[in-house]
């Protein structure tokens, strides 16, 4: 089980979706390990959206939602 702070790592997810997308190629039929695999990069979008809000402002002062 990854812990919290791989999972929100955007290459973590990244590499998770490399990782399916690697045996897909030689698969006769690899919709589901793609679908997967395109399910991981969606998450590493949200890992690196998540990762961006918690950056400081070039102010030093947090930035707000």
């Amino acid at each position: 089980m990854p812990s919290p702070r791989d999972t929100n790592d955007p290459k973590y997810w990244r590499n998770r979706a490399a990782k399916m997308r690697a045996p897909a190629r030689t698969m006769p039929d690899p919709i589901r390990l793609t679908d997967l695999a395109n399910d991981y990069d969606k998450q590493a979008e949200k890992a690196a959206v998540k990762v961006n809000r918690k950056k400081p402002a070039p102010n030093g002062k947090p930035e707000t939602y």
